[in-house]
């Protein structure tokens, strides 16, 4: 695929041997053939959104990413698509769900981009007023459609550009810093700034963006990128104070203390519209558990009357923690502790009552469990233990 630029000033897609579209061979395609894949389903949805208008084919273009490559003429056409959705990203919306309009870019930007461009078929005809006009076309067709969706800018860049949703938001960072032994965490707030090539957002550390949005025409758009953080900051007094501090604007080594306290407010973040990455074990973190096991040792009948072995044990997964690690655990501090090379989450209080409990069974049945004790226990049932 090809985009030639008419000396009207309009963008014609061309496409290669016999001239049929991706489009074409997708609508010939039969019933329970292999559909299109990559680049060329790509191509087809570009095929189709120009068949319907030319704001349609330039938003197709930056909305998503190919994995293969682009020729330069395409690739031309959708940096400058993409360059738009960058701006639109950080635009305050207004009154319900409309948004403002997107400023055409300074006319050494456009004047920089026609100097930039690779050949192209009619690339006599580009200019810094034709490419205004295209970035013209591309807002109106934008803003009309977020008017029509009616659910303001991040509902529509979910449904039509997903990858684009993130562009303009805020992003906290949590990682490992385990060469640092007192503060084995690293926090980090950014924005997005746009997509790359792959298809992956582009972050930036928070303090650029007060470079970027300097001046009084970008102090509106600065306020929409900073609104939840300030929101954030109503509900949790750790954001509050790296607002206050400024620290929010560095990256900060923390204690795992201070990781814990983030870690257990990303669900106020994420509601304030604030994009978390964390480390992937926070999802599926292990905790220390009580386990109690009955009847373990093998017997040679098995009747009411029968005595079974009643053990208590502190495991993490299936892994019994040996007496020193469990009494880590309980004379340490809530929150995270690193035992065997991981990262637990410790709640003393709890544990130390379901052991409390526990072990008050096993010592009252230190010769052992009637079946049916036994059965009660597992029951979640009180074994009327004698004391």
């Amino acid at each position: 695929m090809e985009l030639a630029f008419s000396p009207q000033g309009n963008l014609v897609p061309l496409w290669g041997e016999g001239g049929e579209s991706p489009l074409d061979r997708a609508e010939a395609q039969r019933p329970g053939t292999q559909p299109l894949q990559g680049t060329t389903r790509w191509a087809a949805a570009v095929a189709k959104a120009f068949a319907a208008g030319q704001p349609q084919g330039l938003f197709a273009l930056a909305a998503e990413r190919p994995a293969g490559p682009l020729s330069p003429s395409v690739a031309y056409f959708r940096d400058f698509a993409a360059h738009y959705l960058s701006e639109l990203c950080q635009t305050p919306e207004v009154a319900g769900a409309q948004v403002a309009s997107v400023p055409v870019p300074d006319p050494r930007w456009l004047a920089d981009f026609v100097a930039g461009a690779p050949p192209i078929k009619g690339g006599e005809y580009l200019s810094v007023e034709r490419l205004a006009r295209l970035w013209k076309e591309l807002d109106a067709w934008v803003v009309g459609e977020i008017s029509k969706d009616g659910d303001g800018l991040a509902g529509f860049l979910q449904r039509r550009a997903p990858l684009w949703h993130q562009v303009g938001r805020v992003c906290f960072h949590l990682a490992e810093n385990r060469a640092d032994q007192e503060c084995p965490f690293a926090f980090l707030a950014t924005y997005a700034v746009g997509v790359g090539p792959g298809g992956r957002v582009r972050y930036q550390p928070l303090s650029g963006a007060l470079r970027e949005f300097a001046g009084t025409r970008n102090r509106k758009a600065l306020a929409r990128l900073l609104a939840p953080v300030h929101a954030a900051s109503q509900h949790s007094a750790l954001v509050r104070e790296l607002v206050e501090s400024g620290d929010i604007y560095h990256p900060l080594a923390w204690t795992p203390r201070q990781a814990y306290q983030f870690l257990t407010e990303v669900p106020a973040f994420e509601q304030c519209g604030i994009v978390v990455r964390l480390p992937d074990w926070w999802k599926k973190r292990p905790r220390p558990r009580v386990m109690v096991t009955i009847g373990q040792k093998q017997q040679t009948r098995l009747g009411a009357d029968t005595l079974l072995d009643f053990r208590v044990r502190v495991a993490l997964g299936d892994a019994e923690l040996t007496e020193a690690e469990w009494r880590q655990l309980l004379d340490g501090e809530d929150g995270l502790v690193l035992l065997r090379g991981q990262w637990v989450e410790v709640d003393r209080q709890k544990l130390q009552q379901a052991l409390a409990h526990w072990k008050q069974i096993e010592e009252k049945a230190d010769s052992g469990l009637s079946f049916i004790e036994g059965m009660r226990l597992l029951a979640g049932l009180p074994a009327d233990l004698p004391g």
